[in-house]
This record gives structure tokens, C-alpha cells and sequence, in this order.
């Protein structure tokens, strides 16, 4: 059934509350960015901006206790406002690097973020199926979105990243960073899973929430922060979306 109330227990719905807050500041933070500066910045202040209120709209729910499913019998929390999150936070934050790796005119470029995202969505979506077996088979389902994931990391590192260091010293640097911390931390969700209730039950609700809790901040305020923060890399991408644009004097952009 669907809780309204729900066993959550006063240090999670704590953990939940004190993450939709930092999620709201983000937003907030992001919105003001994206009203300003040039279009580049603009653009990707505004996806941070979605991210992150998506996200505090799902931990409201969840510290409201509407975001969970308790099955029976047995009694197994689902947190299924989490996948709902995912499903449509993860998407936007492949889209902050495809559109930092990839220029404007490159090749079946479209078609290349479809494939990305696509890969994105079933690995989330089988994640959740997951959760919600009580079986042995759940490990199936969880080998399945762990591929998801692969297929993911295939796509940036193979496709995305060669683009990026075609197109210069700063967005290539600045890709690079923010792909070493989309990793690190996306490994770190499935270590979580398993050793929290929906694998092997090693770690109790409270602390697998707090785990979440903070990879949900550092994946979604902390990458957005560290993309609006390289302005050379955005002025770069803004020259290309608006040509016009002229590096300041005594600045040259390195690009060969």
C-alpha cells in the first residue's frame, strides 16, 4: 500500500526533511543563475535548477511519508519516490555532459544523447523492479540495471569524452572532472543498495537513508555547482551557441 504516514521513524523522515531543504536551496540558488549571464551558463543553471527541484519535491514526499510502499507480508519498505527521482534526474545530468562534450554540428548527435539516455532510464527502471522482488531473483533485475549502468559508462567515456578533448583545453579539463565525480558516486548507489534493505539487509534503514541522502546532495547540488563554476570551459560552448561572444583581452583560448 501506499503510506501516508509510513514506518519511516523520526531520524529518517529528519534525513529527509534536511535533504529537501539543501535541494531547495540549490534550486533556488540555480534559478537565480539561470535569469543572468550568458547563454551557455543560462542553459545549464537552468537544468541544475530541474534537477534539484525535482529532487526536493520527491524528499518532501518521502519525509511526508507518501513516497514509500510497504509491501506485505514481511513488511519491506520501498522507497519508490527514490526511482521517481532518478528516473528523471539521472537523464538531466547525461544531458549537462553531452551538451558540454558534444558541438553543436557533430554527427547524429541527437541520436547519441537518445541512446545515453535510454540507457539511463532501464537501468533505473530495472533498479526499482528490484526493490520491489523479495526473491533471490531481485539479484537478476539488479545484474540488469548494474548493465544499464555499464552501457552508460560506455557511452561517456567512449563517445562523449573523445568529443570533448576535441574541442578544447577547457572542456575537455572541465568534462573530465565532472565525469570522474558522476562515476565515483553512481558506483557508490548500487555498494548502497545491496548492503541496505533492498539487498542484503547489512545496514539499517536510517543509516542506507543518510547514505542516499548524501549522494543525492553531492550527484545533484555539489555536480551543479562544480559545472556553472569553470567559466572559461562555458565560454567556450557559449561561442559556439552564440558566436559573437569574444574572450576578454589577454585570454587565449587554447583550443589546438
Amino acid at each position: 500500500m501506499i503510506s501516508g504516514t509510513g514506518p519511516l521513524g523520526s531520524g529518517v523522515t529528519l534525513v529527509l526533511w534536511i535533504t529537501a531543504l539543501i535541494m531547495i536551496l540549490g534550486s533556488l540558488y540555480f534559478t537565480y543563475g539561470s535569469v543572468s549571464g550568458r547563454v551557455a551558463k543560462r542553459q545549464f543553471y537552468a537544468i541544475s535548477a530541474i534537477i534539484t527541484l525535482i529532487a526536493a519535491t520527491v524528499y518532501a514526499l518521502m519525509a511526508g511519508g507518501y513516497g514509500t510502499l510497504l509491501q506485505q507480508p514481511g513488511g519491506h519498505l520501498v522507497f519508490f519516490g527514490r526511482y521517481i527521482d532518478w528516473t528523471f534526474t539521472t537523464p538531466l545530468l547525461l544531458l549537462d555532459l553531452a551538451l558540454l562534450a558534444l558541438a553543436r554540428n557533430f554527427p547524429n548527435r541527437a541520436g547519441v544523447i537518445g541512446s545515453i539516455l535510454v540507457a539511463d532510464v532501464y537501468m533505473i527502471l530495472t533498479g526499482f523492479v528490484a526493490s520491489l522482488i523479495r526473491t533471490e531473483f531481485r539479484w537478476v533485475f539488479f545484474a540488469a540495471s548494474c548493465a544499464g549502468f555499464l552501457a552508460v559508462l560506455y557511452f561517456v567515456l567512449t563517445k562523449l569524452m573523445p568529443q570533448a578533448s576535441l574541442r578544447g583545453r577547457f572542456i575537455d579539463g572541465h568534462y573530465r572532472r565532472l565525469t570522474t565525480i558522476l562515476v565515483v558516486l553512481w558506483i557508490l548507489y548500487p555498494v548502497v543498495w545491496a548492503l541496505g534493505k533492498e539487498g542484503f539487509g547489512v545496514i539499517p534503514t536510517l543509516a542506507e537513508t543518510v547514505c542516499y541522502a548524501v549522494l543525492d546532495v553531492c550527484a545533484k547540488v555539489g555536480f551543479g555547482l562544480v559545472l556553472v563554476s569553470n567559466r572559461d570551459a562555458l565560454e567556450d560552448v557559449d561561442r559556439e551557441i552564440n558566436p559573437v561572444v569574444e574572450r576578454p583581452a589577454g585570454q587565449i583560448n587554447p583550443r589546438y
